[in-house]
């Protein structure tokens, strides 16, 4: 209903004036509610798919762990840098001090301690940025691996591959730039730039291996040879960069401070 009454609507004809909105209403009106419930709603986000509905009767991740989702094999991963594009553009994220603690104000003191505890340079910067990806990516990605491994395959990686040009202008693997190489954008004129400091080799070695690994999962749900199944036991994971590799658990201690803690409650 917040979203209609940004657009002018009564509870009367909201569904009238939402069906007649223009596409930029539309964007203005979602962008508007993004910003207003970002500052007022600390661990939650105003957009998103609403559960208990004949549409979606389970949480995700409890229909994961129950193994009530559809049994299918499954890729999940994030960017090893994901909050650094949230400094600079859709500052949404809690990636600074005063925000990271207006989220942890709704938590349990002992549960805020573990949490901090994870990032021993807290309240500086860097460790502030890593937080806030871990939060909104990272957590949900360990959390959905956990879960779905149990009764299907799942395969996790992390991409961590970033031109000099990205680690120049301080993005670095930040949220996204793995569709760089799922797109093939090495090979167009954005990508060519990005790739101009010495890294068109490796831009282009890094798109066919991503692009050969994602489909070969979608013709036969494995993504090629060298990147074992997650299980919760040893965690392995792909590492996407100048030389690929598998590590396992490589950020045990921030994955468990965040095992009790979702984007749905805490």
């Amino acid at each position: 209903m917040k979203f209609a009454a940004i657009l002018g609507a009564q509870r009367s004809d909201a569904a009238a004036v939402l069906m007649t909105a223009s596409p930029a209403d539309l964007v203005a009106a979602f962008d508007h509610l993004i910003m207003q419930e970002s500052r007022n709603v600390p661990r939650a986000y105003p957009i998103g798919p609403t559960y208990g509905t004949d549409y979606l009767p389970l949480e995700p991740v409890d229909s994961l762990r129950s193994g009530k989702a559809h049994a299918v094999p499954l890729i999940v991963g994030n960017n090893a840098e994901e909050g650094k594009l949230f400094t600079r553009f859709l500052k949404l994220l809690p990636i600074n001090e005063p925000m990271i603690e207006l989220l942890l104000s709704t938590v349990e003191s002992a549960d805020r301690e573990r949490l901090t505890a994870a990032y021993p340079s807290y309240s500086k910067a860097a460790a502030c940025i890593e937080l806030g990806g871990d939060f909104t990516f990272a957590s949900a990605v360990w959390q959905i691996a956990d879960a779905h491994s149990a009764h299907a395959p799942v395969h996790v990686y992390r991409y961590d591959y970033a031109p000099r040009m990205l680690r120049w202008s301080g993005l670095g693997a930040t949220h996204a730039t793995e569709l760089l190489a799922v797109f093939d954008v090495y090979r167009m004129s954005l990508g060519r730039l990005l790739s101009t400091a010495g890294d068109k080799r490796s831009a282009l070695r890094i798109t066919d291996d991503v692009q050969a690994r994602w489909c070969a999962f979608a013709r036969t749900g494995e993504p090629g040879v060298g990147w074992p199944d997650y299980y919760s036991a040893n965690r392995p994971l792909m590492v996407f960069d100048r030389t690929s590799r598998v590590e396992y658990d490589p950020y045990a201690v921030r994955r468990q401070a965040w095992e009790r803690f979702t984007l749905s409650r805490g």
